[in-house]
């Protein structure tokens, strides 16, 4: 602003008022109090603001408001309590208010999915939990917690926000076809939301966890397991999608068929490589990291689930997955559950999930009037872990020839319900069948 562009008056209310815009912006001075001025921009907006000089001796200028909000009065009153401020004080009121509304800033920027994506990334980037774990945790905050609760400014949340949030959680979960149970998944909810508040806390964003004492919803039990003639529906109609011909329906329906032979999660299934799978030995080896229990599994494979596997090779070669998806990469998890829910649906078989077959051929193997294997091998099959502390201290047995027996029993039994056992092979089984409880 040029000399020219600045002004000198004793400033009253009606002199303030009858000033009149230019082209560009001037500035009166007050001639009464020093350093007080008010500036009149092109458009008519007038504004007062106050200049002085800071202990290290910089020149400065803070605004004290709008005419004729603030009067010429005012104007001075508090020009004179600032330039005070300064000679006493020896701070400047300027950059307090800079450094306040900064602060105002980042405050409104510490959002619930400002943290919540904060908290992701620590979690990858320190690498001390397993990939499904937290492709769980990002699934859960990012999809079911973030849409209803994101813009939260977390310094406000309190306890009833959160136990409000939780029952509307467990209905937003209970809307999605492949979702289990809606309360379970707003309870891992919670509990990730409990891990994401004291990370909040140890970054000073708030001064609690207003999710510690938040109870748990109820939850239900899930028994639910595929009889016989849904067993055979599902195997059946797995079947004719793989000779369809379409890439995407082989791989989701194998997949499906290759979950059902092993008894292993969908996740772990998803993600299988050809790295970790032997047709030799006929086993495959779940990396610990893969495993929900956080240890290796070997997991002996039945001809049922070797055939997949070699027609799997055969119609992807250079795959390193052996059920891709479409973009080649290993089928994601959720594909197979929105697979498993569309085949449900079109052939009429209610609340049934992917995890209910792993549930129903666990069931099968240490039934005693189906294939009657020891309540220890059943567990061995799923891989969980068998006795107490100390009884997994001694026993340190892989038991793979037992689970290699139990999967080639329930593969065969699963063939035998959905009349793909060749005749020649339907007495043998029996005979099997029937030894097992000896």
């Amino acid at each position: 602003m040029t000399k020219s562009d600045t002004r000198r008056e004793r400033l009253s209310n009606s002199s303030v008022n009858s000033l009149t815009s230019e082209a560009r912006r001037y500035r009166v001075n007050d001639e009464k109090q020093a350093g007080l001025c008010i500036v009149v921009q092109p458009s008519g907006k007038k504004t007062f603001s106050v200049r002085y000089r800071t202990a290290d001796g910089k020149n400065s200028e803070k605004t004290l408001g709008d005419f004729p909000s603030v009067s010429v009065e005012e104007a001075r009153r508090l020009a004179s309590d600032i330039r005070g401020r300064v000679i006493t004080t020896q701070e400047d009121p300027a950059e307090e208010a800079r450094k306040a509304r900064s602060e105002g800033t980042e405050k409104r920027q510490r959002t619930l999915k400002a943290l919540i994506e904060d908290y992701l990334e620590r979690e990858e980037t320190r690498g001390r939990v397993r990939g499904s774990t937290l492709s769980k945790k990002r699934h859960h905050l990012l999809n079911n917690v973030v849409p209803l609760a994101g813009s939260w400014q977390v310094s406000d949340i309190k306890y009833a926000d959160i136990d409000k949030l939780l029952p509307t959680i467990a209905k937003r979960i209970s809307k999605s076809p492949q979702a289990k149970n809606g309360n379970a998944g707003a309870n891992d909810c919670l509990k990730f939301l409990k891990q994401v508040f004291k990370f909040g806390v140890q970054r000073e964003w708030m001064d609690r966890n207003p999710a510690s004492e938040v109870e748990r919803l109820p939850e239900t039990t899930n028994t639910r397991i595929a009889t016989d003639a849904e067993l055979k529906a599902l195997w059946l109609h797995w079947e004719a999608r793989m000779k369809a011909g379409r890439p995407q329906d082989w791989a989701g329906s194998a997949a499906l068929q290759f979950l059902s032979l092993t008894l292993q999660r969908g996740q772990e299934v998803a993600k299988a490589k050809w790295s970790d799978i032997d047709l030799d030995a006929k086993t495959w080896t779940v990396p610990l990291e893969d495993k929900k229990e956080a240890r290796l599994a070997v997991i002996p494979l039945s001809e049922p689930a070797l055939e997949i596997l070699r027609e799997a090779k055969r119609r992807h070669p250079e795959a390193e997955h052996p059920f891709p998806g479409r973009t080649g990469r290993a089928i994601r998890r959720d594909s197979i559950t929105q697979a498993f829910s569309r085949d449900c649906e079109v052939l009429g078989i209610a609340e049934l999930t992917p995890h209910d077959m792993r549930r129903t051929g666990r069931t099968a193997i240490t039934n005693p009037e189906r294939l009657g294997f020891p309540p220890h091998v059943g567990e061995a099959v799923i891989a969980h872990q068998i006795g107490d502390k100390l009884t997994r201290t001694y026993d340190r047995n892989s038991y793979l020839p037992e689970k290699r027996r139990a999967l080639d029993a329930w593969a065969q039994e699963i063939l035998r319900v959905a009349d793909r056992l060749p005749e020649d092979h339907q007495e043998a089984t029996n005979v099997v069948r029937m030894g097992q409880s000896r």
